[in-house]
């Protein structure tokens, strides 16, 4: 009678371990499910700016010049411009790269800084301040307003290059080739930016 007892107390043992190691293993199932779900839920597009911040968010639209974005636990659509980005990361597992930084260390980089046209391009850049440039001289057969305008590029990137600036929104520009007995010249405005 003290065998049976004994052999019943080790039948209910091993089965009261069995019906905790499968709840224990079922409790760690549940709970894997349950984080790749929330994990899922969760994941967001990542935006990787050209000076090194990643915002979280949610991109909602990707064009030539700009992205629509907004940021984790806002509703309001920010547009950002893609010369400010390097890459989104999106939640689907996919890089889409936005753009190359403008890389300018010194005043001798000037020939990397861009020059821009549309606003959008530069949302999300710091604004370095404006600058006008001008160049003049005097007119021959070779020398068209293309000459001029030329010259007064360079000058501003140059100058942009000087500030610390990689790309310049122009605002305006205007040139003039001239004439007999009339000087040629080009005049140029614009925005420095740097990241």
């Amino acid at each position: 009678m003290n065998f049976s007892r004994k052999f019943v107390f080790f039948i209910k043992s091993v089965y009261l371990c069995v019906v905790i190691t499968k709840t224990m293993i079922m409790k760690k199932i549940f709970c894997f499910i349950l984080l790749f779900v929330s994990i899922n839920c969760l994941a967001q597009d990542e935006v990787v700016f050209h000076n090194g911040n990643i915002a979280k968010g949610k991109v909602t639209e990707v064009t030539d010049l700009y992205i629509k974005f907004s940021y984790e636990g806002e509703d309001l659509v920010n547009t950002i411009g893609r010369c400010a980005i390097s890459e989104v990361r999106f939640q689907s597992g996919r890089v889409q790269q936005m753009s190359q930084k403008v890389d300018v260390k010194s005043p001798d980089d000037w020939e990397n800084v861009r020059l821009v046209y549309d606003k959008n391009e530069v949302l999300g850049l710091k604004s370095l301040g404006q600058i006008e440039k001008h160049s003049s001289g005097t007119w021959s057969f070779s020398i068209t307003a293309g000459h001029f305008s030329e010259k007064t590029m360079k000058k501003i990137r140059k100058e942009a290059a000087k500030r610390g600036g990689c790309v310049v929104l122009i605002l305006s520009q205007q040139s003039n080739s001239g004439g007999f007995f009339k000087d040629g010249h080009a005049s140029m405005s614009g925005e420095i930016y740097t990241y």
